[in-house]
Order: structure tokens, then sequence, then C-alpha cells
């Protein structure tokens, strides 16, 4: 009988049916036992065989079966239903019990795996597939088994067990889809990978590994020391460090970054990473990792750092470096046989004429030529710096003495003041102020060094500029005196330390007070009361002359219009108005404000503005001084003559008031030429219709010689000195009893009243 298909040509599993088969119960009748005379008498070692079968079986977990290819019935262990999560009396004999449950994808595979069993002449075989539980999920099953031949060599049975073996196949598919994703995620990340067997020193290197390195040809294997020869000779001495102390247990993973050469020539730095696999004995066998090209990083690492050092405009170093430098400068000096050496600042002159007037290209390429020049100019191992916008910093080793270190800069600055072309053609000449700082003073700290430095810049910068200061102990105190002073002045402001005083201004004609001159006054906790001029410059520099002059604006009108109620509506008062304030803060409307809330006869308040604040920004202050003269504010041009005094701005500019200055008034009566000027500036006055103030009043010469050019007003010390609030309402009321008893002589004599 040909058994070659015969699995694949059945119908139904189960059309062919042979002796030997109880039909009654559908069970082989060699398994269940035919009539007893039947049944094969067995010895007691066959029975204990028999037994032990059994219970191997049973102890295995496995699931037996029997299938009588003749009757086309099969046998089931009660394992093998327990294992499908069926009963005993659940499952029958027919083949179809087994194969229906059978996935279909795998039940081809199982098909001709026991079709070739009909002719494989009694070998074993095993096969994996998937079959369906009862509740069903999938099961993965093992089947093994063998094909049972009679006498004639023809196939009467097959029999076997099958097994789970799911929890296996699940850690199989676990695995695989790890290994999938190390495999993707190493593609992924573009790293070489490499395995080293220890013991006979063989390297494997991936084609990821040898491509990064430029080495054709693949996948190759060499040796850990072929590897080494290939790290940069700085660093190769702490790979081998790092895998000898891996290997040695004294490190949990392998990690580091070095230098190693493209086939090409180029430097490359690659990642190390890797980890050792030990056997029972804790001793490493073989080690694997990957090799990352992180040269983009550590040129983005070394770019960073070199910005984080260097000016971005003149690539020069930046204060942070050269403070460093000049830290380690310090460091060595403390060794006696070290030479003192110098730190300079150098400040470009006018620079903010050249960036304004050829815009900020030019400005920039100004800035570079001058760093330039400062870096060719000099001497090795000396440092050039750019500090901030127009500032530049070097630092000189080895300076015998102070006229070394002047010299220097002398020749630094020369440098700098070659004439420069442009890139437009046009010619400049840059200067630049320099000031020194000796390490010779005993410093110890490098920003103590630079800022003494700076400090005598500043000073040769107020003395006249293009010139070189060296720092003294002098000019450290004066900064702490202002340092402390500005300290003060911001506690003043909070802390309202300031009151206004006020200067009465009379009429010269009859000495009635017309008005007064609001002028602050600083009460110090400590020193007492600190004069304008010891302040009003430091406030205009740091800004807080804008908080101060809104408050003296606000508190002066609030003051003229309770002083208006009580003595006469014709009261005017003088509010000095500084440059800040004209150009940075928004006047009109402060001055809006004000007058809402204090309502004061109109054009009874007066701003002082000085001839300076006309030369910075003549449109912008014509714009604001109209705008102020719409709200009914009267302009005075305050200290007029001193400066650089126009013509032009008495027709240009809305003002209602000259102020002469003190020193013309002090010349009146002598032979001064200094008094002809007071007599030009009432004469221009009257021809253009203006008012005439005179400051500055000492003697009753000086009044009676500005009453003789027909000065309008007059205020000084011959009248009054600046007094508080107080002192002012006294004299107030002194002048109006005053007043009051001489209208009453005159009434009884019968004449007008003195001062009418």
């Amino acid at each position: 009988m040909d058994y070659g298909g015969w699995f694949t040509a059945r119908t139904g599993h189960g059309a062919c049916h042979a002796a030997g088969v109880d039909m009654n119960t559908g069970k082989p009748a060699r398994l269940k036992g035919p009539s007893p005379a039947a049944v094969p008498v067995l010895s007691d070692d066959e029975r204990l065989t028999l037994e032990r079968y059994s219970l191997a079986a049973a102890a295995s977990n496995e699931g037996l079966y029997d299938w009588d290819l003749r009757t086309d019935r099969v046998y089931y262990g009660e394992t093998w239903k327990a294992l499908l999560g069926y009963a005993e009396d659940e499952i029958g004999s027919s083949p179809d019990e087994w194969l229906n449950r059978v996935d279909p994808d795998d039940l081809i595979w199982l098909q001709a795996t026991l079709d070739a069993q009909a002719s494989a002449g009694g070998k074993p075989f095993q096969i994996e597939y998937r079959i369906t539980h009862r509740n069903g999920h999938v099961l993965w099953m093992m089947c093994r088994g063998i094909v049972v031949l009679d006498d004639d060599g023809e196939p009467t049975r097959i029999v076997g067990a099958q097994r789970d073996i799911t929890d296996r196949k699940n850690a199989e598919e676990q695995l695989r889809l790890s290994e999938e994703r190390y495999a993707l995620a190493a593609q992924g990340a573009n790293d070489g990978l490499w395995d080293w067997h220890v013991a006979t020193d063989q390297l494997y290197c991936s084609p990821r590994w040898t491509a990064m390195l430029g080495i054709g040809g693949g996948a190759r294997t060499s040796t850990m020391e072929d590897w080494y020869a290939q790290i940069d000779g700085e660093d190769r001495p702490r790979l081998r460090a790092a895998v000898d102390t891996h290997l040695a247990g004294g490190s949990a993973h392998l990690e580091e970054e070095v230098r190693t050469r493209h086939a090409g020539g180029a430097e490359l730095w690659v990642l190390i990473r890797g980890v050792a696999i030990r056997d029972e004995e804790g001793e490493a066998i073989r080690m694997a990792g990957s090799m990352t090209d992180i040269t983009a990083r550590k040129r983005a690492e070394q770019q960073l750092l070199f910005d984080a050092f260097h000016d971005g405009l003149t690539r020069l170093p930046n204060r942070m470096l050269l403070l460093d430098r000049i830290g380690q400068a310090l460091g060595r000096r403390r060794r006696p046989e070290e030479a003192q050496f110098a730190v300079m600042i150098f400040d470009i002159d006018h620079f903010k004429t050249v960036n304004d007037s050829l815009g900020p290209l030019v400005g920039d390429e100004v800035l570079c030529a001058v760093g330039q020049r400062l870096d060719g100019a000099r001497r090795s191992g000396d440092t050039v710096a750019r500090l901030s916008a127009d500032e530049y910093g070097v630092l000189m080793d080895g300076v015998l003495d102070v006229k070394a270190a002047v010299d220097a800069a002398e020749r630094l600055a020369s440098a700098v003041a070659e004439p420069l072309t442009l890139s437009n053609g046009q010619e400049v000449v840059m200067n630049v102020t320099a000031g020194i700082a000796l390490s010779g003073s005993g410093y110890a700290s490098a920003g103590d060094m630079l800022r003494d430095a700076g400090l005598a810049m500043f000073r040769a910068k107020t003395s006249g500029r293009n010139r070189v200061e060296m720092f003294d102990d002098a000019l450290r105190e004066r900064a702490l005196t202002r340092l402390r002073l500005e300290s003060d002045l911001r506690h003043a402001v909070e802390g309202r330390q300031f009151r206004l005083f006020y200067q009465p201004i009379v009429r010269l004609a009859d000495g009635t007070v017309a008005g007064f001159e609001a002028l602050m006054r600083w009460f110090h906790p400590e020193r007492g009361m600190i004069p304008p001029s010891d302040f009003v410059h430091l406030a205009e520099e740091t800004g807080l002359i804008l908080k101060m002059g809104r408050w003296a604006l606000v508190e002066a009108t609030r003051q003229l219009a309770e002083w208006q109620g009580r003595f006469s509506p014709d009261l005017f008062m003088s509010v000095n108005v500084s440059g800040r304030q004209l150009m940075e803060d928004d006047l009109v409307a402060a001055v809006t404000e004000t007058l809402d809330t204090h309502r004061i006869t109109p054009g009874t308040l007066k701003l002082e503005i000085t001839e300076s604040l006309l030369l910075d920004d003549p449109g912008r202050c014509l714009a604001i001084m109209e705008a102020l003269k719409r709200k009914d504010v009267k302009l005075s041009l305050d200290d007029f003559g001193t400066g650089f005094s126009s013509l032009s701005y008495l027709h240009r500019y809305p003002i209602g008031t000259l102020k002469i200055d003190r020193s013309f008034v002090r010349a009146a009566g002598e032979s001064d030429r200094r008094s002809a000027i007071a007599r030009i500036i009432t004469l221009l006055a009257q021809a253009l219709d203006l008012e005439v103030i005179a400051e500055g009043i000492e003697k009753e010469a000086e009044a009676d010689f500005l009453r003789g050019l027909h000065c309008q007003f007059g205020q000084g010390f011959h009248f009054a000195p600046p007094l508080p609030k107080e002192a002012v309402e006294d004299l107030m009321d002194a002048r109006r009893r005053s007043h009051e008893v001489l209208e009453g002589l005159s009434a009884l004599r019968g004449l007008p009243p003195k001062g009418r």
C-alpha cells in the first residue's frame, strides 16, 4: 500500500476504517483491548516498564496521542485535552478533533510533515505549530512522534506527544523584537559596532564602523592593538586605561570620548561605549559596544567655548578671557622673581560721532580696524581684548616701571592714530585715550586692576582726551566717594530726603516779590544738607534726575497754587529742567498732569533750560517747547551768554525770559568788559520784547546798575537767600504787613502808597 500523500488525500480526515477498531466506541481495539483471550499477558518487568513510561509522561506534562492509520482513529491522552482546556469526555477520537483546531497557516506544514512520515521509514519527527485553546487564545505546540511499521514495512500508526511551548515562543518573539529594535536603533543612531573576544584578541568591527573611518571592504576583524594604534596619541593612554579598568571590574561600563583619524587624514572625535560579558567567575571573556561619530558636536562645543571667551565682531579675546589672564598673571606675580605687568584700557575718542555720522556698518569697520592695529602692535605674549563698544583692554607683561608702561601705551596709541582708509574710500583718523594700572600696587583680584585702569582712563577723558593717565590711590578714593554718594542718592530718592527751597525773584523797580525759583536741597541723615553742586551732575548721569525732576515740578506747582491763593495770583514759579528730563522724560505729559491737578494762574509756571540743551537735538527741542507754550508754560533761558550763545535761539525757540549769569552781574559798576555784556543782553531783550532776570545780585550797587539798564527782575542774597517754605511765608507776611502800614500812612497823608 502506497502511503505517500495519504494524509492529504483523506476526505474529512476519516474516510478509511480498518479492522481492529471498536465500532461502538470508535477507539482502536488494541488500545481499548479486545476480548480477554486476546489481551497479552505482561511480565512483571514489562508491567514496571509501562508504569515508568506512564509516570514519565505525566511528569513531563506532555499530551500523548496514538493515531491508528488503518481505522483513522486517534487516542488523545488526558493531558493533551487538558492543554487545550477540555475535559476527558469532551473530545472524541476523530483526527478532526486535532486538525480542525490548528491555525490554517500552520495546517499546511503539519499536513506535509505527517504525509512525509508515511514513507519516512519509521524516523522520528518534530514540528511546531499553533492551535486554538478552548477559550479562544492561541497556543504554540511542539509535536513529536514516530511512525510505527508492520512486518511488511507498512505504516500502521503514528504515536507521539505534544507539549505547550507558548511561553518559550513568546520569549523568542520578544527576543527577536528586542534584537530588531536594537539593530534599528544602532542603524538609526548611525553607530559602528564592535565585539572583542578577549582570549583570542579578535576584534570584530561592523561595516558602519569601518565606513566611519573611511576604511573600505565592509566589516573586518582585527585586534585591539590595531584599534589603539588608530587613536590619537594623547588620548590613547586614557582609552587603554579605561578599558583595563572596566575589564578589572572597576567601572560599570566603558564610555570615553577620544580622537581618531579618518583614512583621508581628517581628525574625528568619537564616543566609544562598551560593556564586558563575564563568565561565572566574573572574568571578562568578551567586550562589545558601539562607536559614535561626535565630531560635529565637539566642533560646536569648541565654537561655543571660543565664542564665550571672544568678541563676536573683532574675534579678539573678551573681558572674561582678559580677566582670566590677568588673574593668572597675578598668581605668577606672587613669586618674587616675577616682573610686574600692566593693564591698560584704550577708549576711542569721539567714536559716537563716527558711528552716528557714517552709520553702524562703518562704525563696526572702525572697531575691527582699531582692534587689528592694537593686536598687530602688541608684543608676543601680550593680550589685546575688546571690553565693550569702543573700549579695548591690554595685558602687558614684563613692564619695568611707570615710564615703560606709559611709553608702551603711547606706542600702541600711535599705531591706532595712523590714517585709516575705509571701504567706502573715506579716510579717518582715530585717536584713543588710555588708562594704566600697574601690578606693583598689590592687587588681589583681576577685577580690581581692570577697574583702576578704567578709572585712570576716565580721568584722561575728562582731562582732554588723546592722552595716557596712570592710576593712583587718589583716583580710587574719589571713585569710592562717588560710589557711596550714588548709593546714598538712590536711598534719598526713595526715602524722601529732598526738600525745595525758594529764592525770591523781585521787581527791581520797587523791590516787591514777583515770584520764586525752586531749588532742590538734599538733607542727608548723617552729612546734613548737601548742595546741588555735589549731586545734580551725578543724578544726571545715573538717570535719577528724571524722578527727582518730576517730584520738584509737582511740589513747586503745588506750592505756587497755595501761595497764589494766600498772597497774590500774579506770583510765578521758576523750575529748573535738566537735559535728560527734556529729552528722555515725557515732559509735556508731566506738565499737563501737574497743571490739571494744581490749578494756577495761566502763564505763571516757568521752566528754566540751559543753552547746551538746544544743541543736542534742535528739532525735538523745538517741538517740545512749542507744546509747552500751548499749555501756557513760559520758558526761560538760563545762564545766557556763558555758553554757545546764538541770536538764532531767540527767534527760533519760544523763549520768554533771559537770565543774566551772575558772572556778568558781579562785574556791574566796575571797569570790567563783562558789564558791557549785561548791558547788551538787556538791550537785546528789550528789542525782542523778552523779560530779563539777573541772578546772583549781592550788592546794592549791582541792583542800581541793573535798574539803570531797565532789567525787570533780580534775585540774589542782596534780597534773600533760598529759603524753606516756612521762611518764605514769614517773609511774605512781613512784607504784606509792612505794605499795609505804608498804605495806612499814605492814606493819612493823602499820598498814594509806595510801590503801586
